[in-house]
């Protein structure tokens, strides 16, 4: 069986966690203390804090009781193990931020920094890694399943949002500064580059593009877990 999910976290930290798991106090403690809460269960075994770079979105398969490809496993390193790892109830993959016990207001403010996932109740032994995905490799991904005209597609759209923030900062930045032909003269050009900024995301070679994206983050999640 695998398993994949999406979450987010301003916070830096990405957990694994099971409502279940944590105890009765724990919406309390979450605003006290995340930290040792957090700590304390990952040392019994009932969650999983995974190694993070920063804030942002992070995706993570999960293979139950079935191997992870060879091509994926190849892409795998810093390996963390838990050899009791207890599951009950419905999981959620997000940002340490989200957590709960009972009180998922916050979690439902923000369904997408934090999906459910369900695991077969049960205890296992668990293999966490991180991968590490070459440009290459994500590149190839996008050319065969997206094709390169979509591919060519996004890269300017990246390039026209860029020049429409920076359109932005020169507007403000020269309003008392130039005479007003060369400012409205700015700040047409930037509004041109806002209008097909919003205006390419609509179309069919940028979605194709953005679909093949999100089956990247499915096969080629941020974390594997393996769970035995």
């Amino acid at each position: 069986m695998k398993i994949t999910a999406s979450g987010g976290t301003d916070g830096a930290s990405i957990v694994l966690f099971w409502p279940d798991n944590l105890p009765e106090d724990a919406d309390k403690v979450l605003n006290d203390d995340p930290i040792a809460l957090v700590e304390s269960m990952r040392d019994q075994g009932k969650l999983i804090w995974f190694h993070c770079d920063g804030d942002g979105g992070y995706s993570v398969a999960i293979f139950v009781r079935s191997d992870v490809p060879a091509e994926l496993m190849a892409n795998c390193g810093d390996q963390q193990t838990i050899p009791n790892l207890v599951v009950r109830g419905v999981g959620y993959f997000g940002g340490m931020e989200y957590m709960f016990k009972r009180d998922a207001t916050f979690r439902e403010e923000h369904p997408n920094m934090c999906a459910p996932v369900s695991i077969p109740d049960g205890t296992y032994s668990a293999r966490v890694y991180r991968t590490t995905i070459s440009d290459a490799v994500y590149d190839e991904w996008l050319l065969k399943h997206a094709g390169a005209e979509a591919k060519t597609y996004h890269d300017i759209h990246k390039f026209i949002a860029i020049g429409a923030v920076a359109g932005v900062l020169a507007t403000l930045g020269t309003f008392c500064y130039v005479d007003e032909y060369i400012w409205y003269g700015i700040a047409s050009i930037t509004f041109v580059f806002f209008a097909i900024a919003v205006w390419m995301p609509r179309s069919e070679r940028y979605k194709r593009f953005a679909r093949a994206r999100d089956e990247f983050e499915k096969e080629y999640p941020a974390y594997v877990v393996h769970l035995t």
